[in-house]
């Protein structure tokens, strides 16, 4: 893929794409935000589990 091609293409996203919705914004930040939590609560267990077992890396 050359430099005009990716010109180009990034051309007709640009001029096709178009600003979200205020309902899709909030959709699209709750989200985002539900998987912050999901990763962060899964970090939080997988710490807590190897606390537990008393494993240090």
């Amino acid at each position: 893929m050359g430099l005009r091609s990716w010109l180009t293409s990034s051309y007709r996203l640009l001029k096709t794409a178009s600003k979200p919705s205020k309902t899709e914004f909030w959709l699209l930040l709750r989200v985002c935000i539900l998987g912050v939590i999901v990763v962060g609560a899964v970090g939080f267990l997988i710490k807590f589990i190897s606390a537990i077992i008393g494993f240090k890396p």
